[in-house]
């Protein structure tokens, strides 16, 4: 195993998952490696559960044979998590629930860096990367604490993909990526090798981004766009080939 002060895989779970350790720190981009003992029974908590994306957190955990402890409901509307025995609001939390491994389960970046102070607030920590059986990961790969690789994924070698990241189902991303912190890439995005996607960035669903090129901060690729040049920073890319459509984007 490499020495480096990055997360490493550690395939130790109870059906032979594939589980990252990482930083309880938000937006730090090289996350402190931390062997897996005990937590392999430990529950983890999902935290802000109103989006439909959370099904693919509990299927993911359903898979690796790991328990969620609490799903905790932080605003008022509609919940996508089933069990309404483990539905919890802030004001019922207790310091057990706030020591297990946390995840906010939003696919939009602003929602989920928003998600992950306020979690963070409350003394919650995201220590661990959840990462689906199914998923093909190079063993080089680093991967920060609150991010979700969901099922089906293939990640080259040498990537690094920081903290709270959310890479959806079939994403095939190269060797060299690098992905900073609270990126979101959609279903079936084909990323090539040295492919940088900046922080906060949104790379919409089936769109391919050609080696080498560089997606800045808060940009947003749309679905099915053929991206050959780089993107700059808060600015919307449509198309084949992608064009800019839209500058001045907010951050979170």
């Amino acid at each position: 195993m490499p020495d480096r002060n990055l997360v490493q895989f550690i395939r130790v779970s109870l059906c032979g998952s594939k589980v990252a350790a990482g930083s309880p720190r938000a937006g730090r981009e090289k996350p402190a490696t931390r062997a897996l003992g005990a937590e392999r029974l430990t529950p983890i908590v999902l935290f802000a559960i109103g989006s439909p994306i959370v099904v693919e957190y509990v299927e993911t955990c359903r898979r690796l044979c790991r328990a969620i402890g609490a799903a905790v409901k932080n605003y008022d509307g509609p919940v996508f998590f089933t069990d309404a025995a483990k539905v919890v609001g802030v004001h019922e939390l207790t310091p057990a629930v706030t020591a297990w491994p946390c995840f906010c389960p939003l696919f939009t970046p602003a929602n989920r860096f928003a998600a992950t102070t306020e979690a963070l607030a409350l003394g919650f920590v995201f220590p661990e990367a959840l990462i689906d059986p199914t998923a093909i990961v190079a063993s080089t790969t680093t991967v920060g604490g609150g991010t979700f690789v969901n099922a089906g994924c293939i990640v080259g070698a040498e990537t690094v993909i920081g903290e709270h990241v959310v890479v959806n189902r079939g994403v095939s991303i190269g060797h060299h990526a690098e992905i900073a912190a609270f990126a979101s890439l959609g279903p079936s995005v084909v990323l090539g090798g040295h492919v940088k996607v900046g922080r906060g960035a949104t790379v919409g669903a089936g769109a391919v981004v050609l080696p080498n090129v560089e997606i800045g901060e808060h940009a947003v690729v749309g679905a099915g766009a053929v991206v050959v040049a780089g993107v700059p920073a808060r600015t919307k890319a449509f198309g084949n080939p992608a064009r800019i459509r839209e500058a001045g984007l907010a951050d979170f």
